[in-house]
């Protein structure tokens, strides 16, 4: 079974390999497919750990939702 952060980190793989250090914005020509891609691991991270507490998806999808939309929508695309 596919959890939501199983999604989230399958769609980050999509946009951008993990690093070692997180992506910066700074800079002339940022890396913005890796900054999303981080914010959708870090939110996979949350995810996982919420569940570990018993918290359903079901009971965080308020901040869960625009995540994985977004995910299933990266997911979705050739």
């Amino acid at each position: 079974m596919t959890t939501p952060a199983d999604e989230l980190r399958q769609a980050a793989d999509k946009l951008a390999p993990q690093t070692a250090e997180p992506p910066t914005l700074t800079g002339e020509y940022p890396d913005i497919d890796a900054c999303y891609a981080h914010i959708l691991r870090t939110t996979a991270e949350t995810c996982d750990a919420v569940t570990r507490h018993g918290v359903t998806p079901d009971e965080n999808a308020l901040w869960l939702a625009p995540a994985l939309a977004a995910a299933r929508r990266i997911n979705a695309s050739a």
